[in-house]
């Protein structure tokens, strides 16, 4: 009886041991899975910054040159002595000023000649109607061979006619030719004519008038951003044109796009571009090589450091912290200013922009962020 006393506690010692061994096991167990958990969902911190939209100007500068919308070579239509010479080197003239007149005598002369043989063909003209006139009423009293050759000097007079009044037109014109006059507003370039030169066509241009106000810029855009101006409702109409001038100081006045040329230019594969800008006092000199400053204003944008943005073959990325978690987003890049990217609005209201190097393996896991909340 006491042997099987012995070995029932015995039995019963063995099974305790055993049930405190498992429990044991249990509770180190669960104590060591609850500190893994805890180590691998402890956040990560990073720096970052809240995102904070904006409207951005991005600002493109080009190389172009200026020219005048009109420039006039002066030139002679007839031949003939000066007589007078009413402008200088550098003068501003209007539409219709007179610039200088030739000697006028044997154009008035011609004039006159003219004139008269209008009279003369007039007189001739009228007697042939009356002769004509006068047989056709006599009736068959007067051959037809007659009455023919009446008719002839009646059409020859009325010709001759016509052509007094045609000489007496060119006289005219060329009359008018005597005095040279400006055809558009513009200043006058190099003048060296006096009284007394002989000039005639063959003499070429005597000097140039240039428009000075308004002016033409010409610069050139790349076939890409042709391309993507087309795409708007009006090219460069969402853009303000400014010029800086070779010695670094902005011109005051705003520029207006006017029209593109009609072809690329395959050696360059770019597209020519004109501008028209008032040029009040005359600062803006055709020829002048100056920098185009095209700005346009973004809205509702956002600005991030270039190190923040990934660069990949498959697209732009940024990695930012939202809701807890960090994660990888797709970002379209619209330009650049600066050290910083301007972005496409495409964020959440809580993102916060990852400033740093990040492990493509954090991805996905909770996140906090390092940032003066003062400044946000």
């Amino acid at each position: 009886m006491h042997k099987k006393f012995n070995m029932f506690m015995m039995f019963t010692a063995i099974i305790l041991a055993f049930g405190a061994g498992f429990l044991s096991f249990q509770f180190l167990n669960r104590h060591q899975n609850n500190t893994i958990s805890n180590v691998s969902h402890k956040p990560i911190t990073l720096k970052a910054e809240y995102i904070t939209p904006k409207n951005s100007v991005l600002t493109h500068q080009y190389i172009g040159y200026i020219t005048p919308v009109h420039e006039v070579d002066i030139k002679p239509y007839i031949a003939g002595f000066i007589e007078k010479v009413y402008v200088k080197g550098g003068q501003f003239v209007k539409k219709d000023d007179i610039l200088l007149i030739l000697k006028q005598d044997e154009y008035i002369a011609a004039l006159h000649q003219a004139d008269a043989d209008i009279l003369k063909s007039k007189a001739v003209l009228q007697n042939a109607d009356s002769y004509f006139s006068r047989l056709k009423k006599a009736g068959k009293s007067v051959s037809a061979s007659e009455l023919e050759a009446a008719k002839s000097q009646y059409l020859s007079a009325l010709a001759s006619l016509e052509q007094a009044k045609a000489n007496y037109t060119l006289a005219e014109v060329n009359y008018n030719y005597t005095v040279i006059r400006a055809p558009i507003s513009g200043v006058v370039g190099d003048i060296s004519l006096t009284k007394g030169n002989y000039i005639s066509p063959a003499s070429g241009t005597l000097f140039k008038i240039v428009q000075y106000n308004p002016v033409r810029v010409v610069f050139s855009v790349s076939d890409k951003q042709y391309l993507e101006e087309l795409a708007k409702k009006i090219p460069f109409g969402d853009e303000k044109l400014f010029l800086q001038l070779p010695n670094g100081q902005i011109f005051p006045h705003e520029g207006t796009f006017r029209y593109t040329d009609n072809s690329i230019n395959k050696s360059t594969s770019s597209m020519a571009v004109y501008a028209d800008f008032k040029n009040i006092g005359k600062i803006l000199t055709p020829n002048t090589f100056v920098t185009v400053l095209s700005k346009n204003t973004l809205q509702n944008t956002i600005s991030v450091p270039k190190n923040a943005v990934v660069l990949e073959n498959k697209g732009n990325f940024i990695y930012l912290i939202r809701g807890g978690i960090l994660k990888k987003e797709p970002v379209d890049i619209l330009g650049v200013v600066g050290e910083t990217f301007i972005l496409k609005n495409t964020f959440q209201k809580d993102d916060a922009v990852v400033t740093e190097s990040v492990d493509q393996q954090n991805v996905g896991m909770p996140a906090e962020i390092r940032i003066n909340r003062e400044n946000r």
